[in-house]
């Protein structure tokens, strides 16, 4: 056999050892952004669960604010009613008094969507942070092993 001849028969088997270790490679990489793309939904989720107990709790420390309001304007009118006997006069201020007092609920009111608006605010930022950085750990984890995998090669 001659060198031309040896050269032509190594070449195929290099090139089929190569052709393997390529398909290797990518079904190892397949593997991993798979693994990555799993482990960051499951950070999704549980990130998602999280800002639903948040959101669920906030929803009902809001209910107990505005029922707590509700009973307290309506112990406020029973009180105006008593103190009241229906003159002329008293309902004038009976209208003033009433006109001050939703004054002062439509300012509370107010005031509690703003902090409510400034929550959810809140809570989606901290919504963006979660998942800004579980891509970037998905990202670095999946790095990482290319290195490994790319090394061993």
């Amino acid at each position: 056999m001659t060198t031309t001849q040896k050269t032509t028969t190594a070449k195929p088997r290099v090139t089929r050892a190569v052709k393997k270790t390529a398909v290797d490679s990518v079904e190892k990489l397949e593997k991993i952004a798979e693994t990555a793309k799993t482990q960051a939904l499951e950070v999704v989720e549980e990130s998602k669960e999280a800002l639903d107990v948040e959101v669920k709790q906030l929803n009902e420390n809001v209910q107990k604010e505005f029922n707590s309001f509700k009973q307290e304007l309506l112990k406020r009118l029973e009180t105006i009613k008593t103190q009241f006997s229906g003159t002329q006069q008293d309902l004038i201020e009976l209208k003033s008094f009433i006109k001050s007092e939703l004054n002062s609920v439509v300012s509370e009111l107010s005031k509690l969507g703003l902090e409510l608006k400034s929550d959810v605010s809140q809570i989606s930022v901290k919504h963006k942070d979660q998942l800004v950085d579980t891509l970037k750990r998905s990202k670095e984890h999946t790095l990482e092993v290319w290195h490994k995998v790319s090394t061993k090669q």
